[in-house]
């Protein structure tokens, strides 16, 4: 864990704050969901000890013709009467993008523009996307559209207030939880295009594309809008282990370091994990999702260090359903995490490029 920054404040003041977020770090590390965030580091937010990242104002954080607001989040439901600000630009007057309950709600035009659909309180990572292209609003989670809404023409409406991560200037209620990858964009993404970056760090500038806060922040990767840490802000990485890992009943041990595993659904009653079957090896793996005689994907890692210097990720699947498969390696505490969409026959997973953790 790295302290990023530290407020000046009496010496059991501060101990008492870093008691209450090293329980949420904890916390985290010991959740069984808490691995399946795709990029490298990410900022540990404490509801008690509230920290955000500060953006100043620049009129490119007003986009007006269009707008997409995405990234990644791991925080638990709170009550339905509570609201909880992952990122805004003044909720009363522009954009905001947050959760009340365990649902995703946004704004795009000030209070009257109040949209809910999305379950991402969970405890679990998930990733957000709140589109707008001049005549619809949709709400996207893990890459799927929830639900669309029409909305009225015109330019959105701009002010000067600052950007927060973790924060908002009219709602300074800070999530308990993380938040990693966010991006901005001046234009409404389509679903295509949301799946095509939702694992993919973004790292240079692209069209309509006004800042990314890798991490969640403070660093803008691609544009000259960084932020500043304010209050309590951690940043926490996978840990790390040299401790081979080993086969259970929904988690695949490959090469002794690479954990897989599999979670699936075919309607929001209907999900689960998927299951090993007996058909393993040091280097792949077949689970089941349904019944133990229906296998469904197969996956396996190969070592392409001495081609190059990347651990390889295949995978093929005789199936139709969403699904989402993360491959850790604990021994660089580096992820990358897969998505199969509901409809068409499951793609080839085929990345030589997928883990950059050699040796």
């Amino acid at each position: 864990m790295k302290r990023l920054r530290r407020p000046a404040a009496p010496r059991a003041t501060l101990r008492l704050m870093m008691i209450a977020v090293l329980a949420i770090v904890v916390a985290l590390l010991s959740s069984p969901t808490a691995d399946a965030q795709p990029f490298g580091s990410w900022i540990v937010l404490a509801n008690a000890t509230p920290g955000y990242v500060r953006v100043l104002h620049s009129p490119a954080l007003n986009p007006t013709a269009g707008l997409t607001v995405e990234g990644w989040v791991a925080v638990p439901a709170v009550p339905t009467t509570q609201c909880r600000s992952i990122i805004g630009k003044n909720y009363l007057q522009t954009w905001w993008v947050g959760f009340c309950g365990n649902t995703l709600r946004s704004f795009v035009r000030g209070m009257p523009s109040v949209r809910d659909a999305g379950t991402i309180a969970d405890n679990d990572w998930h990733h957000f996307a709140v589109t707008y292209n001049g005549a619809i609003r949709c709400h996207y989670v893990d890459g799927v559209q929830v639900q669309c809404w029409a909305e009225p023409g015109g330019a959105l409406p701009t002010n000067t207030a600052e950007v927060r991560i973790g924060s908002d200037v009219a709602w300074p209620f800070t999530p308990t939880g993380s938040i990693n990858e966010i991006r901005l964009w001046s234009v409404g993404r389509t679903v295509s295009q949301i799946r095509s970056t939702i694992n993919v760090p973004i790292t240079a500038p692209q069209a309509g594309l006004v800042a990314v806060w890798a991490g969640g922040g403070p660093a803008d990767v691609v544009g000259p809008h960084d932020g500043m840490l304010v209050g309590d802000v951690f940043a926490l990485t996978f840990p790390v282990t040299n401790l081979p890992c080993s086969n259970t009943a929904t988690s695949l041990c490959l090469h002794g370091r690479f954990g897989v595993s599999v979670d699936w659904r075919t309607s929001p009653s209907n999900a689960g994990v998927g299951h090993l079957t007996p058909l393993v090896s040091s280097q792949s793996g077949v689970f089941w999702f349904f019944n133990s005689s229906n296998w469904e994907l197969m996956v396996k890692v190969l070592n392409g260090c001495p081609l190059n210097n990347r651990w390889w990720v295949f995978s093929a699947a005789t199936t139709n359903v969403y699904y989402r498969m993360k491959v850790l390696d604990r021994h660089a505490g580096v992820q990358k995490i897969y998505f199969n969409y509901q409809g068409p026959p499951a793609a080839a997973v085929t990345e030589t490029g997928a883990l950059a953790t050699c040796p």
